[in-house]
Formats: C-alpha cells, structure tokens, sequence
C-alpha cells in the first residue's frame, strides 16, 4: 500500500502532465475499482487494492494550489510595501543580516491596498531591527522569485521553498525602513508554540553563553538561526549533523527514557503489576512526552514525522503488534504522505525513513555475526557484559543506518565522515541522558523556579561542553571526512540491488547470479566514468551559472581540468564554491583540479575559489597579482600557502602553455607591452583582469574577465590581431562600459556568452551590447535564461549545448 501510494505521488509529480484535468478521470477509476472489488477473485483484489492506493496518492499528490498575488509581481522584480507577521525568531549571519519568514497578510502596490495570506522570506541588510515571532511590521521592498542555479547536478531550491510554502522572497537594504506596529496575528498553533517557547528561549539567552545558548536553541526548541557555519562544521565533519535538527533520533531518545522511566515507576506497585499491563500503560503514557517534545520543539516537519513514527509504533505496542516492525513503518508512511504528499520529495523525509528501514533491516544480520544475545539471556549478565552488549548493538544500529544513507548522503551532502561510528558512540548517550533530559527539566521548571531552572540548565551545558569537546577531537582528526562524488540514480540502485544480493546471497539462487551482473554494471559504470574524466579525446568547456559572477569549467583532451573564476558574493554566507561549483563537479566524478585561474580579486570572481582551492587541491594558481585587503582574498591565499599550490603571474606564463594539444596564453596584463594607465581602484582591477585565450583544433575562446574600455584598448594595442576568437564571454557581464566597437570587432565572434543575473534593477546585460552584437551577426547566449553553456570541439565536430536545452529537449 505505502510504496504504491507513494508512486501515485510520485507519477503526478514527475511523470503525468501538470494540471487537474485528468484527476476526475482519477476519481472515476477509484469508484470502479470499488464496486468491482467484491466480484473479483482474491489475487486480483490485491492488485486492485493496490491501483486505488496509487491513484488515491496520485489525486492529493496534486495537492491544492491556489494562486499567488505576489508571484506575478516577484517574476518582475516590483517594489512593493508589504504587511505582516514575523513567523520566526530572524537569524543574524555575521551581525549584519537578517533572514526571517513572514506570513504577509496585506500589499500595496501602486496605491492599492491588497489583503493577501502568503509566506515570504525577508532578508533585511544593514541595522538590523529587534524582532520577535509574533511581531507585526510594514516594509517597503522589492520582490523576488526563487531562482536556481541551472547547472546539471544542481540543487533544485526553488522546489525546496515551494515544500516549505514559501513564495517569494523580499529585501529590505536598511532595517531603520521596517516600521513596528504591534503585536501580529500568527496562525492558532504556531502562536501556541511561540507561548511555550518564548519563555524558554529567554531562560536559555540569559543562563548560556553564545554557543552553548545556540546549541540548546537547536536541541530542545528545534531553532537553527544561532547554528552559524563554524559551529555547524564540526558536527558534519563527524557525521552527526543529524543532532542539530530535532528528529527521529532526538524524539525517540525521549520516548526511550520516558517509557523505561514509566515502566519502572509502574513496576514499583506488586498489585498493578498483577492487574495491568504494564507495558501497554507506559506505551500509553509515552505518547503525552513524545507530543510534548515535538510541541516545545516548533512542531516542525522533521520531528512532526518523527512524533508519528514513534506515535505508530506506540500503538503497535499497545495493541500487542510490536513485532511487526514492517507494517508498522509503512503505515507510519503513509500517515504522512496522507497529510503532507509532498513529504515525499523532501530531505528530511528520505533520510528518516532509509534509516529506519536500514535498522530495522541490517541490524539483526549484524547482530547475528556477534551472537547478540537475546533478553532472557541479558538478564543473567554482569553489569559489565550488559555495557558491552549495549554498545555492540549501539554500533551495530549505527552501521546500520550508515551503511544503507551512503548513496542518499553522497547525493545531497557529498561527503563522508570516516570517524562517524565512533563518533555517534561516545556522543549519543551523552546527548540522550543528559544534554536532552536536563533541557527539557529546565524548560518544564521555568514557569515554576527560575532558579530550578537555572541549575538544571548549567548541568546540561556542564554534558554539552564535555560532548562538543569530543566531537572536537573527533573532527580534529585528519581525513576524519571525505569529500565524494555524486551517485546518479542508477548508480543508487545498483548499491541498494548489491545490498539486496547479499542479504539474500545464502538463500536464494538468483542472488549469486543479480550479485555477478550488478558487479558487472558496477565495473562498467566505473570504467565510463574514469574513460570520461581521464581519456577524453575533446576539450569541453562549460561556462556555469554561478548568478551575476564568472565561473567556467575547462577540460582538456586527456583529463587535466582548468578552473578560470569560482563565482561568488560580496554579502551573506553562501558560498558559490561550495553550493554551486563543487556540486557541479563532483556530478561530473571531478575530485582534482589541475590549474586554478583568478582574472581578478572582486568577490564575483574570487569568493567561490577558497572552497575549490581547500577540497580540489589544485597543482598550480594562475593571476595577475593584484592584491586587495579583503578577508576572502586573505583566506584564499593563506589555502593556497599552506596548501604548497604554485602560483602564476602574467610574466611566468609570458609565452603560453600547451596541455595535450591546446595552446593556453596569456593576453593581458602584458608584462612587456603597453602598460594600464589607471588609478588603482576597483577599475584597475577589472581593466587588470588576467585575459585568456584557449584554442584548439582551429577553435579558440576568449576569457577577458571584467575588462572595461580602457583595459580593451590596451589589449588591442598589444594583442592586436590574436584577439580573433570563436567564443567570447562577455567582458564585465555584458556591461555598458565593456564590449566596445572596437574590441568586438577585433574579436569578432561568432557566439558571445554573458554571464549575468538579470532584473529591473540590473544593467547586465546592456541592452547596447546586446544590439551591438547582434549587429555583427554574433549568437548570443544568456546564462541567466538558458542555465550552464556546454561547448565541445573535437574531430570535425563544434557542438554547442546549454543545460535547459539538455534538460527539455
């Protein structure tokens, strides 16, 4: 029932058209298969069953979409002044932004006042006003979409917000322009859980320090807003990112001890043991802490699928069925896709639900191999052997779940922590009987003692700090993480197919021969791959979407790869390197880079190459050595010293290079021609821009970085001639003060692409340049409309593809 409810949902989202036409023809095939199911023989009635869950999940997969006012204004980038109520408590990224979601209830837009009911993200910059969830404020700011970043192997964010039932964004450049105007009115629940935690909240602000108050925010109020990148990066190093989100583990860590503790008080009494069972009342009883954790906690989506796995399992005991562990999971499954279809698509969803079934599947053959004993056995051991037993099983549920997330966590998070069973071993049970237990005794005890409160609050940081000390160690251990490629979808089923065959390789014939032919796939996707990366005979060049920035990716005949740019931005945390060039790469099964190249040190160019310089560990760094002092640049060559990566100037590469057949030069600055004649400011450094030229088979591409007037006519001057070239990107982004007549004439090439992020308030690209291009004839691409830009030349073939053209034939 749950896996065809679940491809019902599936099919409607991926497969069948968009649209409600089809759904009464839906509705239509479920009553038929209702009046025909009592006529019909047993086998048939199963399947027949079957097809009414699948249509069934394909009718509310569809879900109710109702149109938004504010989506046709976001497309267009319009200001507006909009009215509402803060959601959640902002988050501050480096004391200088501010992200909240807001539920906007009214808009004015061309002196109309609109009542809406939406959810919005609002970012605020510079003075950044004090807000609490609940507050009402009015705000004038420009509307935008969500937009992706159209690389193959991207992450698909604006489905991510659209699960969250977020619409749009907004920006306020200046937080003394939002005007508080009271108390708001949040939705019924939300403003319940917001009376709850607001008390708590200021119990933990004013009792703990910095970390240790955004740590307990996390744990036991389920808010991540003081969780910044640094005190994020231990917990991913060593595989416990998990902790930091209130789920499956924090949840049922509760319910374990508020059941034995039960259990026990309940045990206490002769008489009731005799009359009751025991177990079904704790079982009971359980259930009131297990809502009450999820209620404190935000009652968000992660822990409200916890609270209903748990809670199903809870009735599985009560009702004598506990040990069908399966059924129980699937109809916990399909409790949540019946209230929340899209539950199926999300992160958070997937990993909960594989790791559940890799515990409940791999444990017992890990166990088997230990001879775990079995609980008529436990109860004769020492002290001793029953600690041993506990962390044999301990280690066994976290191989376990480990094991069968692999492929799942290579997909989303890349990465791979070498030390997380160790890690998980001596940092759980700190977590499950101390940090979590005397969190939530502090919060019970607010309302009634501050003081009460107080003390067990410092107990549970005393367990916090010795716990973050061990993650500490483990993280500090070299290699304690690795970096990985992305598994396609195929190459996931071949893992969990090879899993399969193992489990059942003793039993079942067609086990031994599905364990050789996928051992056969295995090998030869492996060989494609390696063939791909290391002996490719073309040189592709793809020139990424990294927004309004330059990021291009180049490989060469044989396999050497070149980076020329990283993308990035000059505000907030997110890291273009990080989020949209490395995953590109690790899609493409690139885990080196040979050759880094910078064309300037502005942050739309630079900021992206510290996360590609640390994990891809360049041989050499190529730029025009200029220097700025700027914290990123800083950071990325104090990568590149303590990484040994050779670093290049104009005058070390003065007469080229050439990689396996294709010719590399450097066109400006030229150390021996005419020089710039400019002050050193931000215009120096564009018209200083290192300019490239890659050229093969006859084919050449030209990377002139942010080049303006003045920097071309330098070029021209010292290139002359050479600057003719096929492919152009677009110098400054396709600025007004680039791409002069004379240097496009030059050039004169037959396709241009412009790397840029457009909008009303943009001037990239100019509409001048774009005339004056078109004028000659050139074709001329648009990232920003036509996602990443792939160009091959090999052997009589110059092919030219863009990633939307891929993607939708």
């Amino acid at each position: 029932m749950l896996v065809s409810f679940a491809g019902g949902i599936f099919a409607v989202h991926k497969i069948l058209p968009s649209g409600h036409w089809f759904i009464p023809a839906l509705f239509v095939s479920i009553v038929i298969c209702l009046i025909t199911i009592p006529f019909l023989s047993p086998r048939i009635r199963v399947y027949s069953l079957i097809l009414i869950f699948f249509l069934t999940g394909a009718i509310l997969g569809q879900g109710k979409r109702h149109p938004s006012r504010l989506i046709p204004l976001a497309n267009l980038h319009k200001s507006v002044v909009i009215e509402g109520t803060v959601l959640n408590p902002p988050k501050i990224i480096d004391g200088k932004i501010a992200k909240m979601n807001l539920r906007a209830q009214e808009f004015t837009f061309n002196g109309d006042a609109i009542p809406i009911d939406e959810n919005i993200v609002v970012t605020v910059y510079n003075h950044i006003p004090s807000l609490e969830a609940g507050d009402k404020i009015r705000f004038p700011t420009r509307l935008k979409p969500f937009k992706n970043f159209n690389n193959p192997g991207n992450y698909d964010y604006e489905e991510a917000m659209r699960l969250k039932g977020l619409i749009c964004s907004a920006s306020v450049s200046d937080g003394r322009r939002i005007v508080p105007m009271g108390p708001g009115h949040l939705p019924f629940l939300r403003g319940m859980i917001e009376t709850i935690q607001k008390p708590v909240r200021e119990l933990f602000k004013k009792q703990l320090d910095t970390r240790n108050f955004a740590l307990f925010r996390a744990l036991i109020l389920g808010e991540r807003q003081g969780i910044d990148p640094a005190l994020r990066e231990p917990f991913n190093q060593t595989g416990l990112g998990h902790m930091l989100a209130v789920s499956g583990l924090h949840i049922g860590l509760v319910a374990w001890a508020a059941f034995f503790l039960f259990k026990w008080i309940l045990s206490r009494s002769y008489r009731l043991a005799l009359e009751i069972d025991i177990r079904k009342i704790s079982a009971f009883l359980t259930a009131f802490p297990v809502i009450g954790y999820t209620l404190l906690a935000g009652f968000q989506v992660s822990s409200q699928r916890a609270m209903i796995m748990i809670l199903t399992f809870l009735v599985s005991l009560i009702l004598g069925r506990e040990r069908e562990v399966w059924s129980t999971l699937a109809l916990a499954g399909l409790i949540i896709l019946f209230l929340d279809p899209n539950a199926l698509f999300s992160i958070s969803f997937q990993l909960s639900f594989m790791a559940v079934i890799g515990i409940l599947w791999l444990t017992p053959a890990i166990l088997d191999r230990f001879h775990y004993p079995d609980n008529s056995q436990q109860v004769r051991m020492s002290i001793l052997n029953r600690l041993l037993t506990y962390f044999t099983g301990l280690v066994a549920v976290t191989a376990s779940a480990m094991i069968f997330l692999l492929p799942i966590t290579c997909y989303y998070f890349h990465r791979i922590s070498l030390v997380s069973i160790p890690a998980n071993l001596t940092t759980v049970p700190i977590l499950g009987m101390w940090v979590i237990p005397l969190g939530l005794l502090s919060a019970i005890t607010a309302p009634f003692s501050f003081n009460v409160a107080g003390f067990f609050l410092h107990l549970g940081a005393w367990g916090l700090n010795k716990m973050m000390a061990i993650i500490e160690f483990w993280a500090h251990i070299p290699r304690s993480s690795i970096w990985t490629v992305t598994p396609n979808i195929f190459e996931i089923f071949l893992f969990y197919s090879f899993i399969l065959c193992i489990f059942f390789f003793k039993r079942w014939r067609w086990a031994k021969i599905g364990m050789a032919l996928i051992a056969t796939l295995i090998l030869s996707d492996a060989a494609y791959w390696v063939y791909q990366v290391r002996f490719n005979r073309d040189l592709e060049v793809i020139f990424l979407d990294v927004g309004r920035g330059n990021a291009a990716l180049v490989s060469f005949p044989g396999g050497k790869k070149m980076i020329i740019d990283g993308g990035g931005f000059s505000r907030g945390s997110f890291d273009v390197g990080k989020m949209v060039v490395a995953p590109y790469l690790w899609f493409k099964k690139i885990s080196q880079i040979d050759y880094m190249v910078l064309s300037h040190p502005h942050a739309d160019h630079m900021n992206g190459l510290r996360f590609i310089a640390e994990i891809f560990r360049p041989k050499e760094f190529w730029y025009n050595g200029d220097q700025v002092e700027t914290a990123t640049f800083r950071e990325l060559k104090t990568i590149i010293e303590n990484g040994n990566i050779k670093t290049f100037l104009p005058s070390d590469l003065r007469d080229g290079i050439e990689i396996n057949g294709v010719r590399v030069n450097i066109l400006h600055p030229d150390p021996e021609g005419q020089p710039l004649i400019l002050e050193k400011d931000g215009k120096w450094l564009n018209n200083n821009s290192l300019v490239l030229q890659i050229t093969y088979r006859g084919k050449t591409f030209l990377f002139p970085g942010d080049l303006e007037k003045p920097g071309e006519e330098v070029l021209i001057s010292n290139a002359g001639e050479m600057l003719k070239s096929d492919v152009l990107l677009s110098p400054h982004h396709g600025n007004k003060t680039s791409s002069s007549k004379e240097f496009l004439e030059m050039v004169q090439p037959g396709i241009c692409i412009i790397s840029s992020r457009e909008g009303p308030s943009s001037n990239f690209p100019h509409q001048a340049v774009l005339d004056r291009l078109r004028d000659m004839g050139c074709r001329v691409i648009r990232i920003s409309r036509s996602g990443a830009v792939k160009v091959i030349v090999g052997k009589d073939r110059f092919k030219v593809r863009t990633f939307l053209e891929e993607k939708s034939p």
